[in-house]
Protein backbone atom coordinates (compact mmCIF):
# COMPACT_ATOMS: atom_id res chain seq x y z
CA UNK A 1 0.00 0.00 0.00
CA UNK A 2 1.24 3.44 -0.80
CA UNK A 3 2.45 5.54 2.08
CA UNK A 4 0.63 8.73 2.98
CA UNK A 5 1.87 11.69 0.99
CA UNK A 6 2.62 15.00 2.66
CA UNK A 7 2.40 18.25 0.73
CA UNK A 8 4.84 21.06 1.39
CA UNK A 9 4.58 24.37 -0.41
CA UNK A 10 7.35 25.06 -2.92
CA UNK A 11 9.84 27.82 -2.34
CA UNK A 12 13.37 28.63 -3.43
CA UNK A 13 16.34 29.72 -1.36
CA UNK A 14 19.03 31.28 -3.48
CA UNK A 15 22.56 31.69 -2.23
CA UNK A 16 23.96 33.82 -5.05
CA UNK A 17 27.70 33.86 -4.95
CA UNK A 18 28.18 32.95 -1.33
CA UNK A 19 29.92 29.64 -2.02
CA UNK A 20 32.71 31.73 -3.58
CA UNK A 21 32.43 34.73 -1.31
CA UNK A 22 33.78 33.18 1.86
CA UNK A 23 34.68 36.58 3.21
CA UNK A 24 31.00 37.45 3.46
CA UNK A 25 29.41 34.24 4.63
CA UNK A 26 30.80 30.99 5.97
CA UNK A 27 30.42 28.09 3.51
CA UNK A 28 27.17 26.27 3.90
CA UNK A 29 27.52 22.50 3.69
CA UNK A 30 24.90 20.04 2.57
CA UNK A 31 24.70 18.70 6.10
CA UNK A 32 23.98 22.20 7.43
CA UNK A 33 21.11 22.63 4.98
CA UNK A 34 19.67 19.28 6.01
CA UNK A 35 20.08 19.99 9.71
CA UNK A 36 18.59 23.46 9.89
CA UNK A 37 15.88 23.35 7.22
CA UNK A 38 12.36 23.22 8.60
CA UNK A 39 11.27 21.23 5.55
CA UNK A 40 11.18 17.43 6.07
CA UNK A 41 14.02 15.64 4.28
CA UNK A 42 11.68 13.55 2.13
CA UNK A 43 10.27 16.71 0.51
CA UNK A 44 13.65 18.25 -0.26
CA UNK A 45 14.74 18.65 -3.87
CA UNK A 46 18.37 19.70 -4.26
CA UNK A 47 19.98 21.42 -7.21
CA UNK A 48 23.72 22.09 -7.04
CA UNK A 49 24.77 24.50 -9.80
CA UNK A 50 28.49 24.79 -10.31
CA UNK A 51 29.41 28.25 -11.54
CA UNK A 52 28.88 31.78 -10.31
CA UNK A 53 25.87 30.78 -8.22
CA UNK A 54 24.45 27.86 -6.30
CA UNK A 55 20.87 27.30 -5.26
CA UNK A 56 18.80 24.91 -3.17
CA UNK A 57 15.26 24.28 -4.36
CA UNK A 58 12.47 22.59 -2.43
CA UNK A 59 9.74 20.72 -4.30
CA UNK A 60 10.04 22.53 -7.62
CA UNK A 61 11.54 20.07 -10.07
CA UNK A 62 10.21 16.65 -11.04
CA UNK A 63 12.55 14.16 -12.67
CA UNK A 64 11.50 12.93 -16.07
CA UNK A 65 9.08 15.80 -16.65
CA UNK A 66 9.02 18.03 -19.70
CA UNK A 67 11.06 20.59 -17.73
CA UNK A 68 14.00 18.25 -17.30
CA UNK A 69 15.93 19.56 -20.28
CA UNK A 70 16.20 23.04 -18.77
CA UNK A 71 17.65 21.87 -15.47
CA UNK A 72 21.28 22.90 -15.06
CA UNK A 73 24.04 21.66 -12.79
CA UNK A 74 25.81 18.39 -12.04
CA UNK A 75 23.49 17.09 -9.28
CA UNK A 76 19.72 17.00 -8.98
CA UNK A 77 18.05 15.04 -6.19
CA UNK A 78 14.31 14.60 -5.83
CA UNK A 79 13.24 13.40 -2.38
CA UNK A 80 9.59 14.46 -2.74
CA UNK A 81 8.14 11.03 -3.52
CA UNK A 82 6.73 9.01 -0.66
CA UNK A 83 8.12 5.86 -2.26
CA UNK A 84 11.57 6.52 -3.74
CA UNK A 85 14.44 8.98 -3.78
CA UNK A 86 16.22 9.73 -7.06
CA UNK A 87 19.46 11.59 -7.71
CA UNK A 88 20.84 12.47 -11.14
CA UNK A 89 24.59 13.08 -11.36
CA UNK A 90 26.19 14.57 -14.49
CA UNK A 91 29.78 15.17 -15.43
CA UNK A 92 32.70 13.05 -14.24
CA UNK A 93 30.91 10.40 -12.18
CA UNK A 94 32.80 7.41 -10.77
CA UNK A 95 31.17 4.32 -9.27
CA UNK A 96 33.39 2.50 -6.77
CA UNK A 97 33.13 -1.14 -5.69
CA UNK A 98 32.38 -0.17 -2.08
CA UNK A 99 28.90 1.28 -2.79
CA UNK A 100 30.29 4.79 -3.18
CA UNK A 101 29.68 7.19 -6.06
CA UNK A 102 32.06 10.11 -6.53
CA UNK A 103 31.22 13.14 -8.67
CA UNK A 104 34.43 14.88 -9.67
CA UNK A 105 34.38 18.62 -10.39
CA UNK A 106 36.95 21.41 -10.02
CA UNK A 107 34.69 23.69 -7.99
CA UNK A 108 32.92 21.05 -5.96
CA UNK A 109 32.99 21.34 -2.20
CA UNK A 110 33.77 18.16 -0.30
CA UNK A 111 30.41 16.90 0.87
CA UNK A 112 28.43 13.67 0.84
CA UNK A 113 25.09 12.06 1.55
CA UNK A 114 23.70 8.52 1.70
CA UNK A 115 20.75 6.85 0.01
CA UNK A 116 19.09 3.48 -0.27
CA UNK A 117 18.02 3.23 -3.94
CA UNK A 118 14.85 1.21 -3.57
CA UNK A 119 11.12 1.72 -4.17
CA UNK A 120 10.00 1.43 -0.53
CA UNK A 121 11.96 4.14 1.21
CA UNK A 122 9.57 4.35 4.19
CA UNK A 123 9.44 0.60 4.83
CA UNK A 124 12.15 -0.36 7.36
CA UNK A 125 11.58 -4.08 6.81
CA UNK A 126 12.29 -3.73 3.10
CA UNK A 127 15.21 -1.33 3.57
CA UNK A 128 16.93 -3.73 5.97
CA UNK A 129 17.78 -5.76 2.85
CA UNK A 130 18.96 -2.79 0.78
CA UNK A 131 22.60 -1.68 0.53
CA UNK A 132 23.17 1.97 1.32
CA UNK A 133 25.04 4.03 -1.27
CA UNK A 134 27.25 7.01 -0.40
CA UNK A 135 27.47 9.91 -2.85
CA UNK A 136 30.45 12.22 -2.44
CA UNK A 137 31.90 15.17 -4.34
CA UNK A 138 35.59 15.80 -4.85
CA UNK A 139 37.96 18.36 -6.43
CA UNK A 140 39.80 17.90 -9.72
CA UNK A 141 43.12 17.63 -7.96
CA UNK A 142 45.74 14.92 -8.11
CA UNK A 143 44.70 11.90 -6.08
CA UNK A 144 41.35 13.40 -5.11
CA UNK A 145 39.33 10.71 -6.92
CA UNK A 146 40.09 7.09 -7.79
CA UNK A 147 41.33 6.40 -11.31
CA UNK A 148 38.83 4.96 -13.80
CA UNK A 149 39.16 1.26 -14.56
CA UNK A 150 36.60 1.51 -17.39
CA UNK A 151 35.07 4.61 -18.96
CA UNK A 152 31.69 4.58 -20.70
CA UNK A 153 29.83 7.08 -22.85
CA UNK A 154 26.35 5.75 -22.05
CA UNK A 155 24.57 6.67 -18.78
CA UNK A 156 24.07 4.28 -15.86
CA UNK A 157 21.26 3.57 -13.40
CA UNK A 158 22.17 2.34 -9.90
CA UNK A 159 19.46 0.51 -7.95
CA UNK A 160 18.79 -2.27 -5.46
CA UNK A 161 16.53 -5.29 -5.86
CA UNK A 162 16.55 -6.02 -2.12
CA UNK A 163 13.44 -5.55 -0.03
CA UNK A 164 10.87 -8.22 -0.88
CA UNK A 165 12.71 -9.81 -3.81
CA UNK A 166 11.13 -13.06 -4.91
CA UNK A 167 7.56 -11.81 -4.50
CA UNK A 168 6.40 -11.19 -8.07
CA UNK A 169 4.23 -8.22 -7.11
CA UNK A 170 7.10 -6.51 -5.31
CA UNK A 171 9.63 -7.38 -8.00
CA UNK A 172 7.42 -5.55 -10.48
CA UNK A 173 6.11 -2.74 -8.28
CA UNK A 174 9.31 -1.85 -6.44
CA UNK A 175 11.94 -2.57 -9.09
CA UNK A 176 11.05 -3.55 -12.66
CA UNK A 177 8.27 -1.10 -13.53
CA UNK A 178 10.17 1.83 -11.91
CA UNK A 179 13.28 0.69 -13.81
CA UNK A 180 11.28 0.78 -17.04
CA UNK A 181 10.10 4.31 -16.22
CA UNK A 182 13.63 5.47 -15.33
CA UNK A 183 15.39 3.98 -18.36
CA UNK A 184 12.74 4.55 -21.02
CA UNK A 185 14.29 7.80 -22.27
CA UNK A 186 17.61 6.11 -23.09
CA UNK A 187 16.24 3.65 -25.63
CA UNK A 188 18.29 0.73 -24.30
CA UNK A 189 21.64 2.55 -24.32
CA UNK A 190 22.03 2.54 -20.54
CA UNK A 191 24.05 0.49 -18.08
CA UNK A 192 22.21 -1.26 -15.22
CA UNK A 193 24.20 -1.38 -11.96
CA UNK A 194 22.31 -3.59 -9.52
CA UNK A 195 22.93 -4.44 -5.86
CA UNK A 196 21.44 -7.03 -3.48
CA UNK A 197 20.53 -9.33 -6.38
CA UNK A 198 20.67 -13.07 -5.90
CA UNK A 199 21.84 -15.08 -8.94
CA UNK A 200 18.40 -16.71 -9.29
CA UNK A 201 16.79 -13.24 -9.45
CA UNK A 202 19.07 -12.13 -12.27
CA UNK A 203 18.38 -15.38 -14.13
CA UNK A 204 14.63 -15.08 -13.60
CA UNK A 205 14.37 -11.52 -14.89
CA UNK A 206 17.38 -11.56 -17.20
CA UNK A 207 15.26 -11.45 -20.37
CA UNK A 208 13.38 -8.38 -19.14
CA UNK A 209 16.58 -6.64 -18.04
CA UNK A 210 17.96 -7.40 -21.49
CA UNK A 211 14.92 -5.70 -22.99
CA UNK A 212 15.68 -2.56 -20.97
CA UNK A 213 19.40 -2.39 -21.72
CA UNK A 214 21.62 -3.62 -24.53
CA UNK A 215 24.58 -3.73 -22.11
CA UNK A 216 25.47 -6.53 -19.71
CA UNK A 217 24.03 -6.09 -16.21
CA UNK A 218 26.65 -5.14 -13.62
CA UNK A 219 26.18 -7.01 -10.33
CA UNK A 220 27.67 -4.60 -7.82
CA UNK A 221 27.65 -7.16 -5.03
CA UNK A 222 29.85 -9.79 -6.65
CA UNK A 223 33.41 -9.67 -7.94
CA UNK A 224 35.84 -6.82 -8.36
CA UNK A 225 34.83 -4.62 -11.25
CA UNK A 226 37.14 -1.68 -10.48
CA UNK A 227 36.07 1.94 -10.83
CA UNK A 228 33.39 2.52 -13.48
CA UNK A 229 33.16 6.02 -14.93
CA UNK A 230 30.14 7.56 -16.60
CA UNK A 231 29.03 11.01 -17.82
CA UNK A 232 25.58 10.55 -16.27
CA UNK A 233 24.43 8.37 -13.37
CA UNK A 234 20.93 8.03 -11.95
CA UNK A 235 20.82 6.72 -8.40
CA UNK A 236 17.41 5.26 -7.50
CA UNK A 237 14.28 4.59 -9.53
CA UNK A 238 11.27 6.74 -10.36
CA UNK A 239 8.02 5.42 -8.89
CA UNK A 240 4.58 6.27 -10.27
CA UNK A 241 1.97 3.91 -8.78
CA UNK A 242 1.44 0.31 -7.68
CA UNK A 243 2.71 -2.02 -10.44
CA UNK A 244 1.94 0.51 -13.15
CA UNK A 245 2.88 3.58 -15.14
CA UNK A 246 1.00 6.84 -14.70
CA UNK A 247 0.48 7.86 -18.33
CA UNK A 248 -0.44 11.38 -17.20
CA UNK A 249 3.13 11.80 -15.93
CA UNK A 250 4.64 10.63 -19.22
CA UNK A 251 2.65 13.11 -21.32
CA UNK A 252 1.09 10.10 -23.02
CA UNK A 253 4.42 9.02 -24.53
CA UNK A 254 4.17 5.54 -22.95
CA UNK A 255 2.01 3.59 -20.53
CA UNK A 256 1.74 0.29 -18.68
CA UNK A 257 0.68 -1.29 -21.97
CA UNK A 258 4.18 -0.55 -23.28
CA UNK A 259 5.70 -2.32 -20.28
CA UNK A 260 3.57 -5.42 -20.79
CA UNK A 261 4.45 -5.42 -24.50
CA UNK A 262 8.13 -5.29 -23.49
CA UNK A 263 7.56 -8.17 -21.05
CA UNK A 264 5.96 -10.29 -23.78
CA UNK A 265 8.74 -9.52 -26.26
CA UNK A 266 11.47 -10.15 -23.68
CA UNK A 267 10.17 -13.66 -22.92
CA UNK A 268 9.41 -14.51 -26.55
CA UNK A 269 5.62 -14.61 -26.09
CA UNK A 270 3.66 -14.74 -29.32
CA UNK A 271 0.09 -13.74 -28.38
CA UNK A 272 -0.55 -9.99 -28.35
CA UNK A 273 -4.36 -10.14 -28.35
CA UNK A 274 -6.88 -12.30 -26.56
CA UNK A 275 -9.26 -14.73 -28.27
CA UNK A 276 -11.93 -13.30 -30.57
CA UNK A 277 -15.37 -14.43 -29.40
CA UNK A 278 -18.76 -13.71 -30.89
CA UNK A 279 -22.26 -14.92 -30.22
CA UNK A 280 -22.00 -17.05 -33.35
CA UNK A 281 -19.18 -19.29 -32.11
CA UNK A 282 -20.47 -19.88 -28.59
CA UNK A 283 -20.95 -23.59 -29.25
CA UNK A 284 -17.94 -24.06 -31.51
CA UNK A 285 -14.65 -25.75 -30.65
CA UNK A 286 -13.12 -22.34 -29.92
CA UNK A 287 -12.93 -22.14 -26.14
CA UNK A 288 -11.21 -19.35 -24.23
CA UNK A 289 -8.48 -20.59 -21.91
CA UNK A 290 -8.77 -19.74 -18.21
CA UNK A 291 -5.81 -19.96 -15.83
CA UNK A 292 -6.78 -20.56 -12.20
CA UNK A 293 -3.96 -19.50 -9.86
CA UNK A 294 -4.11 -22.04 -7.04
CA UNK A 295 -2.06 -20.96 -4.05
CA UNK A 296 -0.81 -23.70 -1.76
CA UNK A 297 -0.62 -21.76 1.50
CA UNK A 298 -2.55 -18.73 2.69
CA UNK A 299 -5.41 -17.31 0.63
CA UNK A 300 -5.71 -20.65 -1.15
CA UNK A 301 -8.77 -21.96 -2.94
CA UNK A 302 -10.00 -24.97 -0.96
CA UNK A 303 -12.23 -26.12 -3.81
CA UNK A 304 -10.17 -25.41 -6.93
CA UNK A 305 -11.55 -28.54 -8.57
CA UNK A 306 -15.14 -27.35 -8.20
CA UNK A 307 -14.22 -23.93 -9.61
CA UNK A 308 -12.52 -25.57 -12.59
CA UNK A 309 -15.57 -27.75 -13.30
CA UNK A 310 -17.92 -24.75 -13.10
CA UNK A 311 -15.72 -22.76 -15.50
CA UNK A 312 -15.57 -25.70 -17.89
CA UNK A 313 -19.36 -26.00 -17.86
CA UNK A 314 -19.57 -22.33 -18.91
CA UNK A 315 -17.35 -22.91 -21.93
CA UNK A 316 -13.79 -22.31 -20.70
CA UNK A 317 -10.77 -24.52 -21.17
CA UNK A 318 -9.30 -24.51 -17.66
CA UNK A 319 -5.65 -24.66 -16.63
CA UNK A 320 -4.78 -24.82 -12.93
CA UNK A 321 -1.34 -23.77 -11.75
CA UNK A 322 0.79 -21.74 -9.37
CA UNK A 323 4.17 -20.17 -10.10
CA UNK A 324 6.83 -21.21 -7.59
CA UNK A 325 8.91 -18.48 -5.96
CA UNK A 326 12.05 -19.30 -7.94
CA UNK A 327 10.23 -20.99 -10.82
CA UNK A 328 11.20 -21.11 -14.47
CA UNK A 329 9.51 -17.80 -15.27
CA UNK A 330 9.77 -18.11 -19.08
CA UNK A 331 7.80 -21.38 -18.96
CA UNK A 332 5.09 -19.99 -16.71
CA UNK A 333 4.94 -16.77 -18.75
CA UNK A 334 4.14 -18.89 -21.82
CA UNK A 335 1.29 -20.55 -19.93
CA UNK A 336 -0.12 -17.18 -18.89
CA UNK A 337 0.21 -15.78 -22.39
CA UNK A 338 -1.70 -18.74 -23.81
CA UNK A 339 -4.73 -17.84 -21.65
CA UNK A 340 -7.51 -15.32 -22.06
CA UNK A 341 -8.67 -15.16 -18.44
CA UNK A 342 -6.60 -15.12 -15.26
CA UNK A 343 -8.40 -15.96 -11.99
CA UNK A 344 -6.81 -15.74 -8.56
CA UNK A 345 -7.18 -14.66 -4.96
CA UNK A 346 -5.53 -11.33 -4.13
CA UNK A 347 -1.80 -12.04 -4.03
CA UNK A 348 1.48 -12.06 -5.92
CA UNK A 349 0.33 -14.66 -8.44
CA UNK A 350 -1.93 -12.08 -10.07
CA UNK A 351 1.16 -10.02 -10.94
CA UNK A 352 1.67 -12.45 -13.82
CA UNK A 353 -1.05 -10.48 -15.60
CA UNK A 354 1.85 -8.63 -17.28
CA UNK A 355 2.17 -11.65 -19.63
CA UNK A 356 -1.48 -11.77 -20.70
CA UNK A 357 -2.38 -10.73 -24.24
CA UNK A 358 -4.13 -7.38 -24.63
CA UNK A 359 -7.89 -7.64 -24.14
CA UNK A 360 -7.64 -10.58 -21.74
CA UNK A 361 -9.60 -10.57 -18.47
CA UNK A 362 -8.30 -10.56 -14.89
CA UNK A 363 -10.71 -11.85 -12.23
CA UNK A 364 -9.50 -10.95 -8.76
CA UNK A 365 -11.07 -12.77 -5.81
CA UNK A 366 -10.87 -10.46 -2.80
CA UNK A 367 -10.91 -12.02 0.70
CA UNK A 368 -12.69 -10.61 3.74
CA UNK A 369 -11.11 -7.70 5.57
CA UNK A 370 -12.20 -4.55 3.77
CA UNK A 371 -9.42 -5.16 1.24
CA UNK A 372 -11.34 -3.98 -1.82
CA UNK A 373 -9.62 -0.61 -2.25
CA UNK A 374 -6.15 -2.09 -1.78
CA UNK A 375 -6.93 -4.97 -4.16
CA UNK A 376 -8.22 -2.60 -6.84
CA UNK A 377 -5.11 -0.42 -6.50
CA UNK A 378 -2.68 -3.34 -6.57
CA UNK A 379 -4.15 -5.30 -9.50
CA UNK A 380 -7.34 -3.70 -10.82
CA UNK A 381 -5.78 -0.42 -11.92
CA UNK A 382 -2.63 -2.04 -13.35
CA UNK A 383 -4.78 -4.47 -15.36
CA UNK A 384 -6.79 -1.65 -16.90
CA UNK A 385 -3.65 0.43 -17.49
CA UNK A 386 -2.19 -2.54 -19.40
CA UNK A 387 -5.19 -2.80 -21.74
CA UNK A 388 -6.82 -5.72 -19.94
CA UNK A 389 -10.40 -6.16 -18.67
CA UNK A 390 -11.00 -6.48 -14.94
CA UNK A 391 -13.62 -8.28 -12.81
CA UNK A 392 -13.67 -7.71 -9.05
CA UNK A 393 -15.20 -10.50 -6.94
CA UNK A 394 -15.56 -9.84 -3.22
CA UNK A 395 -16.24 -13.03 -1.27
CA UNK A 396 -19.07 -13.42 1.22
CA UNK A 397 -18.51 -14.30 4.87
CA UNK A 398 -19.62 -17.87 4.14
CA UNK A 399 -16.87 -18.25 1.53
CA UNK A 400 -14.11 -17.40 4.02
CA UNK A 401 -12.34 -19.89 6.26
CA UNK A 402 -12.58 -17.23 8.96
CA UNK A 403 -16.31 -18.01 9.27
CA UNK A 404 -15.35 -21.42 10.62
CA UNK A 405 -12.71 -20.05 12.94
CA UNK A 406 -14.62 -17.25 14.65
CA UNK A 407 -18.21 -16.84 15.90
CA UNK A 408 -20.36 -14.73 13.62
CA UNK A 409 -20.36 -11.77 16.03
CA UNK A 410 -16.54 -11.72 16.34
CA UNK A 411 -15.08 -8.37 15.27
CA UNK A 412 -12.81 -10.01 12.65
CA UNK A 413 -16.01 -10.87 10.77
CA UNK A 414 -18.22 -8.06 12.00
CA UNK A 415 -15.90 -5.03 11.96
CA UNK A 416 -12.82 -5.28 9.70
CA UNK A 417 -12.46 -1.50 9.89
CA UNK A 418 -11.64 -1.74 13.60
CA UNK A 419 -8.98 -4.36 12.86
CA UNK A 420 -7.44 -2.19 10.15
CA UNK A 421 -7.19 0.71 12.58
CA UNK A 422 -4.71 -1.37 14.60
CA UNK A 423 -2.24 -1.16 11.72
CA UNK A 424 -0.85 -3.15 8.84
CA UNK A 425 0.46 -6.06 10.92
CA UNK A 426 -2.95 -6.61 12.54
CA UNK A 427 -4.66 -6.55 9.15
CA UNK A 428 -2.07 -8.90 7.67
CA UNK A 429 -2.36 -11.41 10.51
CA UNK A 430 -6.18 -11.43 10.48
CA UNK A 431 -6.97 -11.39 6.77
CA UNK A 432 -3.92 -12.04 4.59
CA UNK A 433 -2.00 -14.77 6.42
CA UNK A 434 -4.75 -16.77 8.08
CA UNK A 435 -7.54 -16.86 5.51
CA UNK A 436 -8.45 -19.34 2.77
CA UNK A 437 -11.37 -19.24 0.34
CA UNK A 438 -14.07 -21.78 -0.46
CA UNK A 439 -15.83 -20.35 -3.49
CA UNK A 440 -19.61 -20.59 -3.81
CA UNK A 441 -19.46 -21.75 -7.42
CA UNK A 442 -23.07 -20.73 -8.12
CA UNK A 443 -22.40 -17.19 -6.89
CA UNK A 444 -19.02 -17.08 -8.65
CA UNK A 445 -20.70 -18.07 -11.89
CA UNK A 446 -21.70 -14.43 -12.33
CA UNK A 447 -18.04 -13.37 -12.39
CA UNK A 448 -17.17 -16.10 -14.89
CA UNK A 449 -20.05 -15.15 -17.17
CA UNK A 450 -18.96 -11.52 -16.97
CA UNK A 451 -15.45 -12.54 -18.06
CA UNK A 452 -16.94 -14.36 -21.06
CA UNK A 453 -19.00 -11.28 -21.95
CA UNK A 454 -15.91 -9.09 -21.81
CA UNK A 455 -14.10 -11.40 -24.22
CA UNK A 456 -17.01 -10.97 -26.64
CA UNK A 457 -16.75 -7.18 -26.26
CA UNK A 458 -12.98 -7.00 -26.63
CA UNK A 459 -12.92 -6.83 -30.41
CA UNK A 460 -16.30 -5.29 -31.14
Amino acid sequence: MACEKKTVSSFTVKFGLMLLAGCILAPISLATVFRHSAVPLQTLSLLFSVGPASSVKWGEERLGSHRYGRIKGPVLCDFSSSRSDVCELKGDVRVLPNATIVIHHPWAKRQSWRMKPHGRKNDPHALARVTEVTVASSHHTAGAAPRCTASHTAPAVVFSVGGYAGNMFHDLTDVLVPLFITTRRFGGDVHLLVSDAQPWWLDKFGPLLGGLSRHAVVDMGRGSRGVLCYPHVILGLQFHKEMSVDAARTAGEYSMADFTLLARRSYGLTRDTAIRLSDGNRSSVVRPRLLLISRKSTRAFTNAGAIARAATALGFEVVVGEPARHADLPSFARVVNSCDVLVGVHGAGLANLVFLPAGAVVVQVVPLGGLDAMAAEDFGAPARDAGLRYVHYGISVEESSLARRYPRDHRVLRDPTAVRREGWMALRAAYLVGQNVTIDVRRFGGALRRAMELLRQTHE
